[in-house]
């Protein structure tokens, strides 16, 4: 049976976004995946993300921060790896209320968004995405593809929220060696993707009126709705 979750040795924000129930009556495929970034896969990392059929990773972190952390997809030759980092909404956000407008940044950033859903798309295996720690950028687009499927808010909020869950180590790990750091560094408050899915609405209208927006042909969007289920 699938799971949601995926234990790596070198994650621990790995999911899988199959199983949620769509308004149409579908359910997500499952080997959608979403994650932290993986540093570097043991052999059984690498037989498992195999066996979930996943064939390619898009990165969305930044060039300065692939430098000094590389993604171990990217000189793995059992994967295609593609950098798509964002031009806008890299920065960490100086209270709770900047978090939403960084994710409103990230789905303004229409070239970055079409290349990641033109990637996806055209992908005949499974898929792997991730940022640094899989909340943010990751979060964006995890909610984006849930939204394109037709999968519920509520549901969507539910995928988002998780995160903290799994990295609270490692940001109590954090706060703890830089103190400076706002206490609601690496939360995944579920106000802050409710607030941005609202944002998203009032701004483009339907999914179907952003991804026209952003430039994606209809025969393409076609093809990526088609990619969530099968």
């Amino acid at each position: 049976m699938p799971t949601r979750r995926i234990t790596l040795s070198c994650t621990v924000n790995t999911r899988d976004l199959g199983g949620y129930p769509t308004s149409d009556g579908r359910i997500t495929a499952f080997e959608r995946i979403r994650s932290d970034a993986p540093e570097a896969f043991s052999l059984e990392d690498a037989a498992l993300l195999k066996n979930l059929g996943v064939t390619a990773a898009l990165d969305f972190r930044s060039k300065p921060e692939t430098e000094k952390l590389p993604s171990a997809f990217e000189h793995s030759a059992d994967f295609d790896y593609f950098h798509c980092p964002f031009a806008f909404g890299n920065r960490n956000p100086a209270s709770k209320a900047e978090v939403p407008l960084l994710y409103a940044e990230m789905l303004a950033d229409f070239p970055a968004i079409k290349r990641i859903l033109s990637i996806i798309a055209r992908q005949k295996g499974s898929i792997f995405i991730h940022c640094y720690v899989g909340k943010d950028r990751t979060g964006v687009v995890a909610a984006l593809l849930l939204l394109i499927a037709g999968v519920g808010i509520s549901d969507i909020l539910a995928d988002y929220q998780v995160s903290y869950t799994y990295l609270r180590l490692k940001i109590r790990e954090l706060l703890h060696e830089h103190p400076e750091l706002p206490d609601f560094t690496g939360h995944s408050d579920m106000e802050y993707m409710e607030a941005t899915l609202d944002h998203f609405f009032e701004t483009y209208g339907t999914v179907q009126d952003y991804l026209q927006k952003i430039g994606l042909q209809p025969d393409e969007i076609t093809v990526l709705k088609n990619k969530l289920f099968s």
